[in-house]
């Protein structure tokens, strides 16, 4: 709740349930609250097999499920790619989408856009970290800031201005204000308020169609999609602490 609680969009839904359908709804509270039905949920049991039912991981934790489960990891690239894909059709007329999920300048680094506005380049990356605490979101965007590092001076040297720019939306629908930065100039101020809780209620779809999965074995989407992002760039598996979900004091 600490992460929820830093922008009004990471709750839009609550008043009107705009944009989130009813098993959304009833997935969202209780996993925020970390009420949920999982093997290692319940830290108060001592004597309980706490591995994750799908892989043997030692914690099935919520974190664990919607997040790091290596079963789940095409579902992983599908809630990234909804996100992916909203801030393609929301920039395409604002300047020039260079590329999509390609490598860059002869090297291995694959931003998930590449877009130019005059001089000016931004290599976008969105992120659905597990949102426990904030300093999730600041490690998260940390790492990608100096995963794109590299590609500053290749740039710099064409004359441009490059800039990196990581979008995080929480696997259980926290926004990240620090996103808008970048999204205030090239939005509207009513268009960036609807793309903020678009992308907040597209992220909790998947987390709880991944979480249902989980629990039951029925796929709860039918895509042949393909996925962005670069396939080796995966989650770090948290240690037992990391991974269970932390209510702030």
């Amino acid at each position: 709740m600490e992460v929820v609680a830093l922008a009004p969009a990471s709750s839009h839904f609550i008043s009107n349930g705009a944009y989130t359908r009813f098993a959304d709804w009833r997935f969202v509270h209780r996993a925020r609250l970390n009420l949920v039905p999982l093997n290692g949920a319940k830290p108060w049991l001592k004597d309980v097999d706490k591995r994750c039912r799908r892989c043997g991981f030692q914690q099935e934790s919520l974190a664990y499920v919607v997040y790091h489960c290596p079963s789940f990891s095409h579902a992983w690239q599908l809630r990234h790619n909804a996100i992916v894909d909203r801030l393609h059709k929301a920039l395409e007329t604002k300047g020039e989408v260079l590329s999509s999920n390609q490598a860059v300048l002869g090297t291995s680094i694959r931003p998930d856009l590449v877009f130019k506005k005059g001089r000016e380049i931004f290599l976008i990356d969105v992120t659905c970290p597990f949102e426990n605490r904030k300093t999730i979101f600041d490690s998260a965007r940390s790492r990608k800031m100096a995963h794109y590092e590299p590609l500053m001076p290749i740039y710099q040297a064409q004359g441009l201005q490059p800039h990196i720019v990581p979008i995080l939306v929480g696997a259980l629908g926290s926004w990240d204000p620090q996103n808008d930065s970048f999204l205030r100039r090239f939005m509207s101020r009513s268009y960036l308020n609807t793309f903020r809780k678009l992308c907040v209620s597209d992220s909790i779809k998947w987390s709880r169609d991944i979480y249902i999965e989980f629990l039951t074995g029925h796929k709860q989407y039918s895509t042949s999609e393909d996925t962005y992002g670069d396939p080796t760039d995966m989650p770090d598996i948290p240690s037992s602490s990391e991974s269970q979900f932390v209510l702030p004091v």
